[in-house]
């Protein structure tokens, strides 16, 4: 490979086993990858990066002075994790992770910034790269208790626009600590990869970093986690559906209905409507989290806070935690309370697009991969319709509903097919929660 510290992998078995087993779902269970990685954006992209073609290797990091960056969040000092923070005030050093395809971009830059590279004093940081590909699960060498995700900025428009200005990085460390402090009021069924920090390089406001921590369960083997794209995806190994039907026990259709459809509807109301978050809903940020034998499905668990959106008015008319205090909270607009899309700070946009990224990208794709499995001879049962897996997270919404808000809806339809009708329904159901019965709905139905 044409780029420099590659390793074979050995090196990602210094990894626990539930770490290693996630690395394996993000890099070989990808679900259609060619709609992301798409060379005509960057030719002189080297594919060798891409998740799927890429093992452990010397990710670069660099200690630059705090008085050279604009710094996020803060590390705690028992935290556990590679250590990010060195000294104290504007003399004190920041470890500063740069994607290896961007090195080169940045160089002069470092170089101009007094940066030392970390390698050099002995700290060997190896890094693999998740299905993101900019974001990489990173570990000093023969301590892999201390890992966690680096979510780099990426110079290479082969994405997209993958950089991490200030906005982008406050917002994610801003969010996340709110769900931190009022974790104790969210759903059982859902947990979170929290972003205690991040950087941007004054000098260049599009370098940036946020660190990703990994629950404790996670690295101690006690749960095995896989982003639900690996339900779909796997052209080296078996995709995970499958694997699960085998080791659950279930058929096909009672999974979906349990675990996709009924759980997740009330975790997403539950966060909606109760809670005003609002989650970015593909199969990229969203996790299952089960047991360490795949046995048994845990909880769900959510990644990545820059996709996070806040139905801020609910949370302030529902009497929920507003903090004064976010990082950038000058630039409140622009960091908090849009994508930056055309509509994008409009409750009924985000509600909007976290179900359509359900029900298409995770919902609709599964129901099309059940029946080219039926079709190949992988799945048994009764052909699997048309619309049934939308269709039946639709019937689980519209119950519940029904059973927390006492609100009935008729007649019965797919919200997919009819997905604007339902977000009226939703917003209508919002004006009742944030009336002068908020509270109580809120209170009353946790």
């Amino acid at each position: 490979m044409p780029r420099e510290g590659v390793v074979d992998a050995d090196v990602l078995e210094q990894l626990p086993r539930s770490l290693q087993q996630l690395s394996k779902f993000e890099r070989f269970h990808l679900h259609t990858p060619e709609k992301f990685q798409v060379p005509a954006r960057d030719p002189g992209f080297d594919p060798s990066y891409f998740p799927q073609n890429c093992g452990a290797l010397q990710l670069p990091c660099y200690w630059i002075e705090r008085r050279h960056l604009q710094v996020f969040g803060a590390q705690a000092n028992d935290c556990g994790e590679l250590g990010l923070f060195s000294g104290e005030g504007p003399n004190g050093s920041v470890l500063f992770p740069i994607h290896p395809s961007s090195l080169a971009h940045y160089q002069d830059s470092l170089r101009k910034l007094a940066a030392t590279d970390a390698a050099r004093d002995g700290l060997r940081i190896w890094g693999v790269p998740t299905s993101s590909t900019r974001t990489l699960l990173a570990w000093p060498d023969r301590m892999p208790e201390r890992a966690l995700f680096v979510k780099t900025s990426l110079h290479s428009p082969i994405f997209g626009d993958r950089h991490l200005p200030v906005g982008k990085v406050a917002r994610s460390v801003g969010l996340s600590s709110l769900v931190q402090r009022c974790r104790h009021e969210l759903p059982g069924g859902l947990d979170f990869f929290a972003e205690s920090s991040g950087a941007v390089v004054r000098q260049l406001p599009d370098l940036g970093f946020i660190a990703r921590s990994i629950p404790q369960s996670i690295k101690t083997n006690q749960l095995a986690v896989a982003p639900l794209f690996a339900l779909m995806g796997g052209r080296r190994s078996q995709p995970l559906f499958l694997t699960l039907m085998e080791q659950t026990g279930l058929k096909p259709l009672d999974f979906v209905e349990e675990i996709l459809c009924s759980r997740f509807a009330r975790v997403w109301l539950d966060m909606s409507l109760k809670q005003g978050l609002i989650l970015e809903a593909h199969g990229q940020d969203l996790m299952l989290a089960m047991r360490p034998d795949l046995s048994q499905i845990d909880r769900f668990y959510y990644r990545d806070f820059e996709g996070l959106q806040v139905d801020w008015e609910l949370r302030s008319r529902c009497g929920l935690l507003l903090p004064t205090d976010l990082p950038n909270s000058r630039a409140w607009h622009e960091t908090y309370a849009t994508w930056g899309y055309r509509y994008g700070q409009l409750v009924w946009y985000k509600l909007r697009i976290s179900l359509l990224q359900y029900l298409h990208f995770v919902l609709l794709e599964l129901e099309q991969m059940l029946r080219a499995w039926q079709e190949r001879g992988l799945l048994g049962g009764a052909r699997i319709d048309e619309d049934a897996l939308t269709a039946m997270f639709s019937r689980k919404m519209m119950d519940l509903i029904h059973e927390q808000f006492a609100i009935r809806v008729a007649p019965d339809y797919n919200i997919l097919r009819n997905l604007s009708r339902f977000v009226l329904l939703l917003l209508n159901v919002r004006k009742e929660v944030i009336g002068c019965r908020g509270t109580a709905f809120v209170a009353g139905n946790r």
